[in-house]
């Protein structure tokens, strides 16, 4: 989702008066203007948010699965015997 940057590009967000006299307690706190303490809040929030849901997670049979598989690998397949093979004709030696 491409999103032009434009400094002149403007919010506007309403909120009750205790959410604002917390910003404004807060931002003081800080020594940032309004402004930039609403980008920065809401950037901090945000990476915390897209980490979150990028985060790969495992159940624990997923684990289980897993070092079972490296204890224990299965037998290679002719599609990866071929894929092996042909990989070593283009590399060749430089490995």
């Amino acid at each position: 989702m491409p999103i032009e940057n434009g400094k002149q590009d403007v919010l506007k967000v309403r909120m009750d008066l205790a959410t604002l006299q917390m910003l404004e307690q807060a931002r003081q706190y800080v020594g940032l203007d309004k402004s930039k303490f609403i980008r920065q809040s809401v950037r901090e929030k945000a990476e915390a948010i897209i980490a979150e849901h990028q985060q790969t997670r495992f159940s624990q049979e997923d684990w289980q699965l897993f070092f079972e598989l490296l204890d224990h690998p299965p037998e290679p397949t002719e599609r990866m015997k071929k894929a092996l093979q042909t990989y070593n004709r283009i590399v060749g030696d430089e490995v």
